[in-house]
């Protein structure tokens, strides 16, 4: 028999159909998000010009696939190189132009011609790494394989080994004369193998790496032996040829991290000069900057030979300075209560471009200062974060990388010299998503434990109602020495956190993120704030997140969950061990549960500089590992991890995951088998995100 349909069923029906109607029109649109769409979004890195200044190579990073494009400065027409064969390396523009060379999965790649697809270079040795380096005059390549340095002549394929024995050699770096090449040396890694019986059985191991400090040396291009040109019981790192070839500038650090020395080596007269040096009872500030299409150390050489520039937080702010080779000068060309970082030489060596957070420190502009000092000038004034300024080849105009809260990191120029307005050259937002669909950010400060005023960013829900009680999240960002942003964060590790937190504002949820103590971009004393309190009040800054959002009428206290990447999931652990009670949900991803552990592996000037060692300070290293309070958690938990994680490696997580068990506690876990410790594949993503959205929905919903 038929069922008879109500008028009651039947506008309900009429009701579900308009919703769902509705809904479908409105991500036609692009006023709802998903997590499909916010996986669209596409991560732009590696930018450099051509020589003649016609083109901009970059990498986009699509859901993990790597491509290398060019964009045409003329007509802005866009061209994919590559053809997403597997993980890439930085695209490198030979001298005259007329190649683009690039390595992608063990082949060696050149580009010529915008008619023409990528060809392979016959004959490249097989090993050839991605971290090659061009000669100046094009003819050759110089790269490490298997901890030797090797170089390739292009011409005819022959490969020479420059560096040979039982230490790892690295970080080539031609001479400009293109005669010789330096390079960064330690005694090779010992790999240390562990089976943790009582926990893993003899079936699974865990490998770490014993490593050494490191010297500079240099070899010539036409063979011989190396000459050791910095070598001591600390670290040197950074070599920096003068324009001329006829100087190296080195960084040496100890290993506490405390001391910091400059220090030029005269390769004609062999001369060995220290030009700078500063020390600290706590830790230096790690140093290094993106130039052009790599990472450099930290020293950089005015063109024409008479400084070495470089970026030091000595008087509380990071700030440029520079230093003349015999070290009689030491120049501070700005100063202030704002940051700096990725300073570049313009080619003529008459200006020094920088990124700054000068005038609003949660954004950052490009400015410019004349190299002899000066006033500023700044050159962007986009919200949100505009940054890592690439001169052309000519000087007169500057290319440089902006995000903000409708646009996620795109490539832009800007001429300095004229009127015109700057331009964008790419569009990494997926049409899907509108700017309606977006959220600012609202900044401000709450109090800690100790008074400490902390910033923080607050986001409301769409279509907020202020009489309404929505159910509230705390994120907690990773590394320690990182700051959130104005908008979407520029490095993809954190901007596809910020792509799900707009995501879950559409969920009807209200989101925190904090700056804690040890932040960066809020001067050096906020930023030495944790030195041996690791995991102490920088910890309790963001556990006091929850009490300012229960202070807020339109958040539910009793329904406030906390989830951070690394350093944040650490401080995730910690938040559910101290204040149970404050939290319905946690989710910590790749956190770290025993810094005895990290001490050991990966190791290094991060941990040594903020909490010495574990046996000069094992009661510091104790109260403050999460792995020796589990019995403590009664808040639901997801754990979240990849085994490939070389920064917070999964060992960390197998001791959890074990005395979880052991004490009887709820949580939820997932492995990823290969992944890294910011994930890299949209597959990871897409079943990540949904799991941390059905966990809050689960715990904070219903």
């Amino acid at each position: 028999m038929a069922k008879r349909v109500t008028k009651a069923s039947f506008l309900m029906m009429l009701g579900l159909w308009f919703l769902f109607f509705s809904y479908a029109c409105a991500v036609e649109r692009g006023e709802e998000l998903t997590i499909s769409q916010i996986l669209q979004i596409k991560y732009l890195s590696h930018p450099v010009w051509s020589p003649d200044g016609e083109k901009i190579a970059f990498i986009w990073d699509d859901g993990g696939v790597k491509d290398i494009w060019v964009i045409s400065l003329s007509d802005g027409k866009l061209t994919k190189i590559s053809h997403s064969r597997g993980q890439i390396g930085r695209p490198v523009w030979s001298p005259d132009g007329r190649e683009l060379i690039y390595f992608q999965e063990r082949v060696l790649y050149a580009w010529r011609d915008l008619q023409q697809e990528s060809a392979p270079v016959i004959g490249a040795p097989d090993g050839i790494s991605p971290d090659f380096v061009i000669s100046p005059d094009g003819s050759s390549l110089v790269f490490s394989k298997d901890g030797d340095i090797w170089l390739f002549h292009l011409e005819d394929m022959r490969s020479r080994q420059l560096t040979s024995g039982d230490r790892a050699d690295g970080s080539p770096r031609f001479s400009p004369d293109g005669t010789k090449v330096a390079f960064v040396s330690s005694a090779s890694p010992e790999p240390v193998y562990e089976v943790p019986v009582e926990l893993t059985g003899t079936k699974l191991a865990f490998v770490h790496f014993k490593s050494y400090p490191s010297d500079v040396g240099i070899v010539s291009t036409s063979g011989g032996r190396p000459v050791w040109v910095a070598r001591s019981e600390q670290s040197e790192f950074a070599p920096a040829w003068s324009p001329d070839s006829k100087m190296l500038a080195i960084e040496r650090r100890t290993e506490d991290c405390k001391h910091r020395e400059i220090w030029v080596k005269d390769l004609v007269g062999g001369d060995e000069r220290l030009v700078y040096q500063e020390s600290t009872d706590k830790w230096i500030l790690e140093t290094g900057r993106w130039l052009n299409d790599r990472w450099d150390e930290g020293l950089f050489w005015s063109p024409d030979n008479s400084a070495i520039g470089f970026i030091s937080d000595r008087d509380g702010w990071v700030h440029l300075y520079t230093v003349t080779p015999d070290g009689e000068k030491l120049s501070q060309l700005t100063s202030g209560e704002y940051e700096i970082s990725s300073p570049a030489w313009s080619p003529d060596g008459s200006q020094i471009a920088f990124t700054s957070n000068q005038g609003s420190l949660i954004e950052r502009n490009i400015w410019v200062v004349p190299a002899p000092g000066g006033e500023a000038q700044k050159m962007t004034s986009m919200r949100g974060t505009n940054m890592n300024p690439l001169w052309s080849p000519d000087g007169n105009s500057i290319a440089y990388l902006h995000s903000g809260p409708y646009a996620v990191l795109d490539l832009w120029v800007t001429p300095l010299a004229s009127s015109e307005q700057p331009r964008q050259l790419t569009n990494a937002m997926p049409p899907s998503i509108s700017k309606e669909a977006l959220t600012p950010p609202e900044f401000l400060y709450y109090e800690s434990v100790d008074g400490l005023q902390i910033p923080a960013f607050l986001f409301k829900p769409k279509g907020f109602d202020e009489k309404k009680k929505y159910p509230a999240i705390v994120w907690v960002h990773g590394d320690g020495i990182l700051q959130n942003r104005y908008g979407w964060h520029p490095s993809k590790h954190y901007g596809i956190y910020y792509a799900f937190h707009q995501y879950l504002l559409h969920k009807g949820y209200v989101v925190l993120m904090p700056d804690y103590r040890g932040s960066i971009g809020y001067g050096r004393e906020f930023m030495l704030a944790s030195y041996m309190d690791v995991g102490g009040k920088d910890s309790d800054d963001a556990t006091m997140g929850a009490k300012y959002l229960r202070s807020l009428d339109f958040v539910d206290p009793q329904r406030i969950g906390i989830w951070g990447l690394s350093y944040g999931g650490y401080f995730t652990l910690l938040s559910i061990i101290r204040q149970p009670d404050w939290f319905r949900a946690a989710v910590d991803v790749a956190g770290t549960t025993d810094y005895v552990d990290w001490y050991k592996d990966p190791g290094g000037w991060w941990v040594q500089g903020r909490m010495g060692s574990p046996e000069e300070n094992p009661e510091l290293y104790y109260k403050n590992a999460p792995i020796h309070f589990v019995e403590k958690i009664e808040t639901p938990l997801l754990i979240l991890h990849g085994t490939a994680d070389f920064n917070v490696p999964f060992y960390g997580s197998v001791r959890l995951i074990d005395e979880l068990v052991k004490n009887r506690k709820n949580f939820e876990l997932m492995i990823y088998p290969g992944e890294d410790h910011y994930f890299i594949w949209n597959r990871t993503w897409e079943d990540a995100l949904s799991r941390v959205e059905k966990f809050f929905d689960k715990h904070l919903k219903e």
